[in-house]
């Protein structure tokens, strides 16, 4: 989430006594099926309250398993194997299947409500913390930022198989903000006897899901998952292992998958397009969204003038097609293409009508121009902040190029950080322009939308508009129960960033990566593959 993910990838794992073809391990006389996954930086926890990067959730997602679960296509029931919704729509009842964790102990409702109250309690230091009331969770909001008691959130164990979740309104999207891993169940004995060293080791970690973690040492490149034998749906899964490992360069990741070491490796610009005609090659396009982040508080900055001859200046094409060729598509919009199906299978994108600031270097200039004398100076220095991959320093350069050539006066400095440390500077609010991406985390425009409301430790940039917050609010709670209305509350919203150019969007993430025939895996709405129920021929 705040850098760019390269495409969850599949890596050989090598980790037994002998091995025969790629991804097969040998173990004796007994081969067993591995699956590996490249990530773009190592895993940095395994506690689900607590994973904050993408690396982190890819693993944790085939870790643990919630009260429901997405699949590509699909919520479907988890954890629990029924509920029912009170006429209001804000009481949920869930009854729990017979389930275990990796060790044997049953998962109880009461470890739903350890884990949920874990979530907003603020010792516990989770950046999801606000998912909770963003579910609408009675009193999330009040423990996780006013200092309520962790014991009034509105989720309570009537039994051992029953919970009761009740929200303060009612949340169109809540059974699908809740497939997310922070509201997995944790045993409270466990984790309490792990201290602060819970998730932090193969040892010091419970799964609920399909795999169980099986070596890693933090820090290290390389993580393994084992099938979890107490799994409720152990059935539904074919692979025995998985095996996560960082790769650092696409190169490398390229030459190891011709190898036979990788079975499948994400690829950007000349590379994807080399293997375009590819029968391998998986194209799909993502909602994760990249944005040219604008810092509000940069004096420059907060003249509007400058900020709309910035966004007229980009010829994001440029980008997408001379840089990525990986199916990335420029975008004018804030909430991305072919996502948030309504009743009647129309996208959210197709369902708005909205007026777009759009690439026009002669309105650029213009307003460029303007903007200096109101700042009353010829010359404007920037700096652009973005990680070290190679994707994002090419992006940064043609930037620099481009918008230094086309905005006379204006200099663009290149701050280039450690991609691990990118993602730290950029929520400090260190920086004047930069380059960051947002993923849904749910299939809901709001997982977008909530993401720039003023109070919102996500707005990177500062950008604060009561106009737009309340069309948010409105959409939250006055239209919560009403489709039609709630979608033009958001396209409200989103006209207000639009003009206000609270950010600027540059393009809508394609996925392009090479699969091994043989291995099959589904690419989830919320833009990335779900490895639980991966198969391998």
């Amino acid at each position: 989430m705040g850098v760019l993910l390269l495409a969850s990838c599949l890596i050989g794992c090598g980790a037994s006594e002998n091995t025969s073809e790629a991804g097969t391990e040998i173990r004796g006389t007994e081969a067993e099926k591995n699956i590996s996954i490249a990530l773009d930086a190592n895993v940095t926890t395994l506690d689900n309250n607590l994973i904050d990067l993408p690396a982190d959730f890819t693993v944790v997602r085939a870790m643990q398993d919630g009260l429901l679960e997405q699949t590509d296509t699909e919520i479907r029931p988890g954890l629990a194997e029924s509920f029912e919704v009170s006429d209001d729509a804000m009481t949920y009842t869930f009854h729990l299947r017979d389930a275990r964790f990796s060790n044997g102990s049953p998962i109880t409702a009461e470890d739903f409500v350890y884990g949920w109250r874990r979530l907003v309690n603020p010792a516990t230091g989770s950046a999801y913390a606000w998912f909770a009331g963003a579910a609408g969770v009675k009193n999330a909001d009040a423990v996780a930022f006013e200092g309520g008691d962790p014991e009034t959130l509105g989720v309570k164990a009537v039994d051992d198989k029953t919970l009761v979740v009740e929200l303060d309104r009612p949340v169109p999207f809540f059974t699908a903000i809740i497939t997310m891993p922070c509201f997995a169940p944790v045993s409270g004995s466990f984790a309490e006897a792990q201290g602060g060293l819970y998730g932090q080791s193969v040892e010091g970690i419970l799964s609920s899901g399909a795999f169980m973690a099986d070596s890693w040492v933090p820090g290290s490149e390389t993580i393994k998952l084992r099938k979890n034998p107490e799994y409720w749906n152990a059935d539904a899964v074919s692979v025995d292992t998985l095996t996560f490992r960082t790769v650092a360069d696409e190169q490398a990741g390229l030459l190891s998958y011709q190898s036979g070491e990788l079975d499948v490796v994400g690829l950007h610009g000349d590379m994807a397009a080399r293997f375009a005609d590819d029968e391998a090659l998986d194209v799909q396009l993502s909602p994760k969204m990249e944005y040219l982040y604008i810092n509000h508080n940069n004096s420059f900055l907060s003249d509007k003038n400058l900020r709309l001859s910035l966004a007229k200046a980009l010829n994001k094409d440029d980008i997408t097609r001379g840089i990525l060729k990986d199916g990335s598509e420029s975008a004018d919009y804030f909430v991305p293409k072919n996502f948030a199906y309504d009743e009647t299978d129309t996208a959210y994108h197709d369902a708005v009508s909205l007026t777009y600031v759009t690439y026009d270097e002669e309105a650029a200039v213009s307003d460029w121009e303007k903007a200096k004398e109101e700042l009353g100076t010829g010359e404007v220095s920037l700096e652009l902040l973005y990680d070290d991959t190679s994707q994002s320093k090419t992006i940064a350069q043609y930037l620099k190029a481009s918008l230094e050539k086309t905005l006379p006066g204006l200099t663009l400095e290149l701050r280039e950080v450690p991609y691990a440390a990118c993602w730290d500077e950029q929520k400090a609010g260190n920086f004047d322009l930069t380059l960051s991406s947002w993923m849904a985390d749910y299939i809901d425009p709001s997982s977008y939308f909530d993401m720039l409301m003023s109070s919102n430790e996500y707005n990177l940039g500062g950008w604060n508009n009561s106009e737009y917050d309340g069309y948010c609010l409105d959409a939250a709670e006055r239209y919560a129960s009403d489709p039609k209305k709630r979608t033009e509350a958001f396209g409200a919203a989103e006209q207000v960033i639009i003009d206000d150019v609270g950010l600027i969007p540059v393009y809508q993430v394609g996925n392009s990566s090479l699969i091994r025939p043989g291995i099959e895996v589904k690419f989830a709405p919320f833009g990335s593959y779900l490895f639980r129920y991966a198969a391998k021929e």
